[in-house]
């Protein structure tokens, strides 16, 4: 049965204090949860990851959320920047996007029969989610990679879902690489999370820290801190023993905890 155009049209005027206050957000630490607000009122969402890839064999977590389960969502993503990132389907297009031209975000959906069994037991299996949409960008020095997913109980996107990520993706990724790539000034105030959790580390390490929580990679971070990038690797590993995390994705989620 075909859906009916009530069913298909975006509800923009609905959706347009959602937007408004992505943009308000921009730069700010409220950024985040003002794009999973959008996110799910738009497509329904219960589990975003976002990630970035600048070239090299790794990419970074910039965001890491599952609202029915949020501890799961650092450990998805931990697996994922540890390896398995290799196996998705999407990744070689991640490293074509870094050398091309192109410059519009492109919506992808799950491809389940191009996924290796391990990748898709352990990302999907476990968590009991059922379906993905991907929406991939390019950055100034980074390439974007926006992913969305639904559990068994909200099932899959259905093609109005597909068609309003679509019209959405424009504004998703000029909001998203304005943030993202501006890396908010280390300047701006923690959050009451991020404050109690860095508490214990020392000045250097808290504020490398607060570097990756706001978009940074290492490299960059160690750039801002007009440190080597090997005294940027000491910190980060000191910090992450302190902190007792074994990665970004693990931190990031960390400071997520309300």
């Amino acid at each position: 049965m075909r859906e009916t155009s009530r069913e298909q049209a975006i509800d923009w005027p609905g959706l347009m204090p959602a937007m408004a206050e992505c943009v308000a957000q921009l730069g700010e630490a409220g950024f985040d949860e003002a794009l999973l607000a959008l996110l799910r009122q738009a497509v329904g969402i219960e589990q975003c990851m976002v990630f970035a890839f600048d070239g090299r064999d790794e990419v970074d977590c910039l965001l890491a959320a599952n609202q029915r389960t949020p501890r799961m969502a650092g450990r998805l993503a931990e697996l994922y920047t540890g390896g398995l990132f290799r196996q998705d389907p999407n990744y070689q297009r991640l490293r074509q996007l870094m050398t091309s031209e192109k410059t519009d975000a492109e919506v992808t959906p799950m491809q389940a029969d191009a996924m290796p069994e391990a990748y898709r037991s352990h990302l999907f299996a476990f968590p009991d989610l059922v379906d993905k949409v991907s929406l991939t960008f390019p950055g100034e020095r980074s390439v974007y990679y926006l992913n969305l997913y639904r559990g068994s109980e909200a099932g899959p996107f259905a093609p109005h879902d597909l068609a309003r990520l679509d019209a959405l993706a424009p504004l998703l990724a000029s909001l998203m690489r304005r943030h993202y790539a501006q890396a908010r000034p280390i300047s701006q105030r923690p959050s009451a999370e991020e404050t109690a959790v860095l508490a214990p580390l020392s000045e250097r390490e808290r504020q490398l820290c607060l570097y990756l929580l706001r978009g940074h990679t290492l490299k960059t971070a160690a750039a801002e801190l007009d440190i080597a990038l090997s005294t940027a690797e000491t910190y980060r590993k000191r910090a992450y023993a302190k902190l007792g995390v074994p990665s970004k994705a693990r931190l990031v989620a960390l400071c997520r905890r309300s």
